[in-house]
């Protein structure tokens, strides 16, 4: 029985911490950009999410990055994902694609080939 308490202990722990982290990728506000159309994206599908902000700096799990530091993440995250990897985009609306092309190119050169850009509807947006 005690083993059946240590089980259920470290599933209790383990998602109170993924819930937090996938809280904390979305904590940060940004102005994101908005689509006439698009789909919900519900599929449960090993996500990375990068914040891009209006200053034009990116955000990993709330720690800024550069250019040099995203094959690392790239691959680390590829590696631990047990299906491929979507690349999930939070871009503040006044970015310009200049700061979006390094990030897509690195992307790509890692083999990243499933990405997706958060946006907000446009219809149910005020």
């Amino acid at each position: 029985m005690t083993p059946m308490i240590d089980v259920v202990f470290l599933l209790i722990i383990f998602f109170l911490v993924s819930s937090h982290l996938a809280k904390q990728e979305n904590s940060v506000q940004l102005d994101l950009p908005t689509a006439d159309s698009g789909l919900d994206d519900t599929s449960p599908v090993e996500t990375l999410v990068v914040n891009v902000l209006a200053s034009g700096h990116w955000q990993i799990g709330g720690v800024e990055v550069n250019e040099a530091m995203l094959p690392k993440q790239f691959r680390s995250r590829q590696q631990a994902a047990t299906e491929p990897l979507r690349l999930k985009i939070r871009t503040d609306q006044n970015v310009t694609y200049d700061r979006l092309e390094p990030l897509l190119k690195q992307a790509a050169l890692a083999g990243v080939g499933d990405i997706v850009f958060s946006v907000y509807d446009s219809k149910a947006r005020p």
